[in-house]
């Protein structure tokens, strides 16, 4: 393809992805679901595509972290090659834009219009540069999702997510206003029973929050019926969700639960799940890979590995096979919602959470989160690892409803039920024996922590 007819076909593909997002920016979430339903694989993949060529091409010349990595590729680049090079480029690591963020900067200084900043959960937040583009593309994918969803400019949402440095409110409040959803920015930080009155005084029915923060406000209040049933959806993200823990907020606060997946550094929201529960859609505004942890080749069909994401159509400061430190996998075959978007399977867990306890033995919190939630009287629980007389120690801090031996005697039993956990405590001798403490306050954090690992600082 010549440089002419290259430049045509983009502008020709540029027009149309611009009136289609303008199609899908009128806010009604039926015409928004009939268009997406139009989108079929074959058209998914010439908006790759094209953005993909963008973007490299964007990194290759604005970037100096991107700059040097690309010159010799883009002497070969072109649109109908450039997704095959995918795999021959660089991986980018989260310690790449901790140690110098301003190197990943596309745009002069004067043109970025925010500061965002990572939660910080897993070592030093993080610094990312926003254009004004940037925060548009923000709100426009986290609006997408709610419309799919069925939200609209008739329906009320509570904001529960905090409006601190992390800024998830402010984002997921401005996604809501660009849709015609009247909002009530709650934040985290006003009693359970506020939140309570609010549902009720004015009609709320949408519901925005982390899993663990939803899931210790449906334990707390007890909803009037008719708030109960007036509540149509509960918009989580931030954080992973259990089974358990989604019937229980169901359950307790009505409503349908839709879990969304996202990262600060790709541009806030990244996948989102549909009615049919399986899953999340990842958007066109990213290319999804899942790859081998240890050889970051790509793993085979429907297997686990850590999730790499491209982004698209961020503007100041683009990201190119980023290493999220998120383990999933593909989920292959359409969706019965209709929509064909390429779906990735709820997060297993983070590598940065993993540890190894033990005679080497890896351990995601998920695993201790499926045990303990069997145990009614527990409402939340920490498990923090120290060094003691050259042995992991194990301190399982619980917050529990009427703490007790009992309570205590169960818990011992759902960690002995891992083997190889009672084998290192009673053989091996590399765990010490636990212990149970209760305690009616935890570590908090901007996401929900399960596992502290001290040994990391002692």
């Amino acid at each position: 393809m010549s440089k002419l007819l290259e430049k045509i076909a983009t502008y020709i593909i540029d027009r149309k992805l611009r009136d289609l997002r303008h199609k899908l920016s009128e806010l009604d979430s039926e015409k928004t679901r009939r268009i997406l339903k139009k989108v079929n694989a074959n058209i998914i993949d010439k908006i790759i595509k094209y953005k993909f060529y963008k973007t490299l091409k964007h990194c290759s010349v604005d970037s100096p972290f991107y700059k040097k990595k690309l010159t010799n590729l883009m002497r070969e680049l072109n649109y109908k090659n450039c997704l095959s090079i995918l795999e021959t480029l660089p991986f980018t690591y989260p310690e790449d834009v901790s140690r110098s963020p301003s190197s990943f900067l596309t745009v002069p200084l004067t043109d970025i219009a925010a500061f965002h900043f990572t939660a910080g959960t897993t070592g030093k937040r993080k610094l990312l540069y926003v254009t004004r583009e940037d925060l548009d593309l923000i709100a426009y994918n986290y609006s997408l999702g709610f419309l799919w969803n069925g939200i609209n400019r008739n329906d009320i949402a509570q904001i529960m997510y905090s409006f601190d440095i992390w800024q998830l409110g402010l984002l997921v409040q401005d996604a809501f206003r660009r849709i015609g959803v009247k909002t009530i920015p709650a934040g985290n930080s006003i009693t359970l029973r506020e939140q309570q009155n609010f549902i009720e005084e004015y009609n709320v029915n949408v519901l925005a929050g982390t899993p663990s923060y939803i899931y210790q406000l449906a334990r707390a209040i007890d909803l009037k019926n008719s708030a109960k049933e007036h509540v149509k959806a509960i918009m989580l993200g931030g954080e992973g969700l259990s089974k358990t823990r989604r019937n229980y907020i169901q359950n307790r606060l009505g409503g349908e639960v839709f879990l969304g997946y996202g990262l600060m550094e790709i541009g806030g929201g990244v996948a989102s799940e549909c009615s049919m529960h399986n899953g999340m859609h990842i958007s066109t505004t990213t290319i999804p890979e899942i790859v081998d942890i240890k050889t970051g080749e790509p793993v085979g069909l429907e297997e686990h590995g850590e999730l790499v994401l491209t982004s698209l159509d961020r503007y100041g400061m683009p990201f190119i096979r980023y290493r999220t430190r998120d383990v999933t996998r593909f989920i292959e075959g359409d969706c019965d919602c209709g929509l064909k978007l390429p779906r990735i399977d709820y997060i297993k867990g983070r590598l940065d959470d993993r540890v190894t306890i033990g005679t080497a033995e890896k351990y995601y919190p998920i695993v201790f989160e499926e045990l303990f939630e069997q145990i009614t009287e527990i409402i939340d629980f920490q498990i923090e690892i120290t060094n003691l007389d050259g042995r992991d120690n194990l301190k399982i801090l619980v917050k529990a409803d009427k703490p007790s031996k009992d309570v205590e005697r169960k818990i011992i039993e759902k960690i002995y039920s891992i083997s190889g956990l009672r084998n290192d405590i009673e053989k091996t001798g590399t765990i010490n024996p636990l212990q149970i403490v209760f305690t009616d306050e935890l570590e908090k954090s901007p996401k929900r922590k399960i596992i502290i690992d001290k040994r990391l600082v002692d």
